[in-house]
């Protein structure tokens, strides 16, 4: 796994793992960063009163804590528990575990070709690093074809059509997927194939901006649409401008659609 460089800034949230109890602080390690140690502080691991250490923590235990000071000459770096929300810590443990998974991809494919872990980093991976600040999504908008590693990242072009194309197989895109109801009424004479259009320039779109459009009809005047995309900003802006498309095509036909977001 590689290990950022330095030390990590006032504020930022890193992983970290407990290696000694004190009195009255832990001693953790910094698993993004090589042999750096910290501490937390007794009165920074939880907001109640903490008599015992031992309650609260256990050797081997992976923390995720904000860093409250740093001082790189005295190699001292402080950290704050309970400083970190909930959603902070949950987002920050899928980061550490992509990026695992995104290191042990590129191990993989480095013997796949032929590469030490270390010619395969100093080859791609450090630029990808350069470049995205992480590895997994950069790896991400490799395998959604959203970048050219050949071009964006100087990358030899053999060497980026074989790392392109191992990507892709051992990726897989995460599916997001977005729901609700519309109602559509038409008083037209032909009100019927009014509607039968407007779903027809719903799919029309959806096939424009590459997402899985699902149209149920639930009964008149009810439809459940479904739409599943690549990631959630690709879904939000399909949906938003599928229902547009589709709402601007009945109301010019005289007719009338009200979309309903389900969660």
């Amino acid at each position: 796994m590689y290990n950022k460089i330095g030390f990590p800034e006032k504020e930022d949230l890193v992983i970290c793992t407990v290696e000694r109890l004190l009195p009255s602080s832990v001693i953790v390690t910094l698993d993004e960063y090589n042999k750096i140690e910290a501490m937390i502080h007794v009165s920074e691991i939880s907001r109640k009163w903490v008599r015992n250490l031992k309650t609260y923590m256990k050797i081997s235990k992976k923390l995720v804590c904000k860093v409250m000071q740093v001082n790189p000459t005295e190699n001292l770096v402080t950290l704050s528990l309970r400083r970190v929300g909930t959603g902070q810590q949950r987002n920050k443990m899928s980061e550490w575990a992509n990026e695992n998974r995104a290191n042990d991809i590129l191990e993989v494919i480095a013997k796949q070709i032929g590469l030490t872990t270390k010619q395969i980093y100093e080859k791609f991976g450090d630029l990808l690093l350069e470049e995205y600040g992480l590895l997994y999504p950069g790896l991400l908008d490799i395998a959604r074809n959203e970048i050219d590693i050949a071009k964006k990242l100087k990358v030899e072009k053999s060497l980026a059509e074989k790392l392109t194309e191992l990507i892709k197989k051992r990726i897989v895109l995460p599916k997001a997927e977005l729901s609700g109801l519309i109602t559509m009424s038409s008083d037209a004479s032909n009100g019927l194939q009014i509607i039968k259009d407007t779903i027809k320039n719903g799919f029309d779109h959806a096939k424009k901006k590459k997402v899985d459009l699902k149209i149920i009809y639930l009964g008149a005047p009810k439809y459940q649409l479904k739409l599943i995309a690549d990631d959630f900003k690709r879904a939000e802006e399909g949906l938003s401008e599928i229902v547009e498309t589709m709402t601007n095509y009945m109301e010019h036909h005289k007719g009338s659609l009200v979309f309903k977001r389900v969660e």
